[in-house]
């Protein structure tokens, strides 16, 4: 095998294969086949050095790493749909045997195409001097000959990140990382970005300080030597999700128990309290129902699963919620369950919830942006199949939500059929998205240059979302909220201390339940 330097790709051949043992040979390249009545397929991976791996699947619903003792090391893909296409990036573990396992329907055919790239982390260690008064006193304590070593045992018992005081309303937050070579990377930064950490002198500590507002509220994940990739510049971006995982010593989450760690992500709340809490989220569904259901559409030529909260209640609830990348929000924030406990004790009133599945990520990015029969798909299928499931919408009493694509596509369904979507609950929102060929920010202009409907809005926006395409996600928002006031639209913009993830949108859309349904949202949370 050649050097690691070598960037070497192993086999390039497409091979049509049958569902094989776990001892067939690795190959490389693109592979066919049909599942058989056990539903599996699995390949034999071989020991690499450093590497990483780009895999387009489709097919498949559930995909695992496994390690040579068939322990599960990463879940790559969970409960995806049968007709999907799924794109991964991920590494082997270095100089082990491993190997991938592959489930679907029993007769339905899966395509799997793939690289293997053995590399070299991407070069970004940088020295900083510390503005973090403990990192200081660590850089005079490493200077006069000293170790890591009580630092680190400190941070063990004390979690992180590293918290300083500033000022009444802000803190400094200091991410860590122990022992990396060549990087580290943090994934959903106070900044927006993907920031490089720094290195503390010639020792094991990776680290990088913001200061933030005091009731910031976040999920973050580390990257530590991220490979450098032939490509371009967005494939290296991407490179992060290879090794991103949660901070090892941060135990605060809101990811589901036993998820392996890097599909967690963890948790920087400062603020006082929450809705959404490990405790919450785990609590059985006691006051109403949840059932799934598969629906198909005729005008999007593909199914989907509906899963439908119900309270149960003295009277039907008049209240009614869609809610987009409805798996994501049920499936790992289980917002059903802490919605239903929020009823039982008054702090919402009764209200159905529609969550909507957004199937994979192509279908997402196709449907979700402003896209006419999608808008048509909500008004003239899924209300008339909500209808006979029996539950009937009034236009005032009808919530329409969803974060990032979620949010764009709440304004644009709503702009379509505002006779049947009455209030947009948009956590921030893409509205800085346009069809190929015209400017930014298209779906502003529309409401700009439409006659006023019967709609209302709550729109919220993390303070930390200043990057990307036009101004950042902070700036359209805003934007679009001046817009619709110009307009003489009842709206309300909220800036969170936050950035582009459900540690916030999970928090702000029960605070826009909140507001659309007439609860009042002064009064503390503990009390309620």
């Amino acid at each position: 095998m050649k050097a690691a330097l070598s960037g070497l790709v192993i086999g390039l051949g497409v091979l049509p294969v049958l569902a094989a043992a776990c001892d067939a040979p690795s190959v490389q390249g693109e592979l066919q086949g049909k599942f058989d009545a056990s539903g599996e397929v699995c390949f034999q991976l071989p020991p690499l050095s450093e590497n990483y791996v780009f895999a387009t699947l489709n097919g498949v619903t559930d995909a695992r790493l496994l390690d040579g003792q068939n322990r599960r090391i990463r879940t790559l893909l969970e409960d995806g749909p049968a007709d999907g296409e799924q794109t991964l990036l991920f590494s082997l573990p270095v100089r082990q045997h491993s190997s991938l396992v592959l489930h679907g329907e029993e007769g339905a055919r899966w395509r799997f195409e793939w690289q293997m790239k053995e590399t070299t982390p991407l070069a970004r260690a940088q020295d900083l001097e510390p503005i973090s008064p403990t990192l200081q006193q660590l850089a005079k304590h490493l200077a006069s000959g000293g170790t890591t070593e009580a630092f680190w045992r400190q941070r063990q018992q004390a979690g992180t990140p590293l918290i300083e005081p500033v000022d009444a309303t802000h803190k400094r937050v200091t991410f860590l990382w122990r022992g990396a070579r060549g990087n580290v990377f943090i994934l959903g930064s106070p900044a927006g970005d993907h920031d490089p950490l720094f290195r503390l002198a010639h020792s094991d500590v990776w680290f990088r300080s913001y200061v933030v507002p005091a009731d910031t509220r976040m999920q973050y994940k580390l990257a530590p030597d991220v490979p450098q990739i032939q490509g371009t510049a967005r494939e290296q971006r991407r490179a992060i999700l290879v090794s991103a995982q949660a901070d090892p010593l941060n135990p605060h989450t809101l990811s589901p128990p036993h998820t392996d760690r890097w599909n967690r992500a963890s948790l920087l709340d400062l603020g006082p309290a929450r809705y959404f809490t490990p405790e919450t989220m785990a609590q059985p569904i006691r006051h109403g129902t949840l059932k799934r259901y598969p629906m198909t559409s005729e005008l999007l030529h593909n199914s989907r699963e509906i899963t439908l909260y119900r309270p149960r209640a003295a009277q039907p609830a008049r209240w009614t919620l869609f809610l987009f990348d409805g798996k994501t929000w049920q499936d790992e924030y289980h917002t059903a369950n802490v919605l239903d406990s929020l009823i039982a004790r008054h702090a919402l009133p009764p209200i159905n919830i529609v969550f909507i599945d957004s199937l994979d990520h192509k279908r997402r990015a196709r449907e979700l942006p402003p896209n006419a029969n999608f808008a048509d798909f909500m008004a003239h299928e899924l209300v008339p199949w909500l209808r006979q499931k029996g539950i009937t919408l009034t236009r005032n009493k009808t919530v329409i939500a969803g974060a990032s694509y979620g949010g764009l596509a709440s304004s644009w369904v709503a702009l379509r059929y505002p006779r049947v979507f009455g209030n947009v609950l948009s956590l921030s929102g893409s509205y800085w998205w346009a069809p190929k060929g015209e400017a930014a920010s298209w779906l502003t202009r529309q409401y700009q240059q439409s006659p006023r409907y019967p709609l209302r809005f709550w729109i919220q926006a993390g303070r930390f979302e200043t990057a990307g395409p036009d101004g950042g996600i902070y700036q359209n928002s805003a934007e679009f909220e001046t817009i619709l006031r110009a307009k003489g639209y009842p709206v309300s913009f909220h800036p969170w201390s936050s950035g582009h993830d459900y540690a916030a949108w999970t928090e702000a859309l029960v605070q826009g339940l909140r507001h659309f349904t007439g609860v009042k949202t002064s009064a503390a949370r503990r009390s309620e």
